[in-house]
């Protein structure tokens, strides 16, 4: 009896184990590599020039965004800025223009004659344009610098005018005074005195 229910248990005990399923081992992932993207160099803050003025505001009264582009391109007035509002340092340019005593009575029977044709003539304009620098401290003139040219100019009344008023010659002379006022800026001995004595009390800026 006893060699009967030890034989039993054994047949019971190898059903139970069979009933069991096997056990597989965890499969491990394999590692995956990770790129990290290389972080991107910071770009340098662009130098100025060692000449360079210090920063200062821009207003224009003709031409003002031509004018600018030509101011900022030298040395002295690289950190000229349209908007740098409530800066004490500023840099105006002027005009006038305004017909000369001969310009005033051929002026009165142009548009007489343009009129009367209805814009088939076109008006003779001689005006007398001056153009002014100013760099001014706390609203003050410390340079100026004053350019005058007078013109001659057939003005079409239909036609659209991208000059300023100036026609093609007066405009190309105002932009070449630009260049005339930076040329005398760069040996003005006030402008000078003014770069040395902002870098005394606000330091050096980085240069090239």
């Amino acid at each position: 009896m006893k060699c009967f229910l030890l034989c039993l248990g054994v047949s019971l005990g190898s059903v139970v184990v069979a009933a069991e399923p096997a056990k597989t081992p965890p499969v491990t992932p394999a590692p995956t590599s990770v790129t990290t993207p290389a972080p991107s160099a910071t770009a340098a803050a662009p130098s100025v020039p060692a000449s360079a003025l210090p920063a200062m505001s821009f207003y224009g009264s003709i031409a003002d965004d031509e004018l600018f582009d030509l101011i900022k391109k030298s040395d002295q007035f690289t950190r000229l800025d349209k908007g740098l509002f409530g800066s004490p340092l500023n840099l105006r340019v002027m005009h006038t223009l305004q017909p000369t005593a001969g310009g005033k009575a051929t002026g009165l029977l142009s548009a007489i004659f343009t009129g009367g044709t209805l814009g088939l003539i076109p008006a003779v304009t001689n005006n007398s344009l001056m153009v002014t620098y100013e760099v001014r401290v706390h609203g003050r003139e410390l340079v100026s610098y004053s350019y005058q040219r007078t013109f001659t100019r057939a003005v079409n009344i239909w036609a659209k005018d991208e000059t300023h008023g100036l026609g093609k010659e007066g405009l190309d002379w105002l932009r070449g005074t630009a260049a005339e006022f930076t040329a005398a800026a760069a040996t003005d001995a006030k402008l000078a005195s003014l770069k040395k004595e902002y870098e005394r009390y606000f330091g050096v800026p980085p240069t090239n």
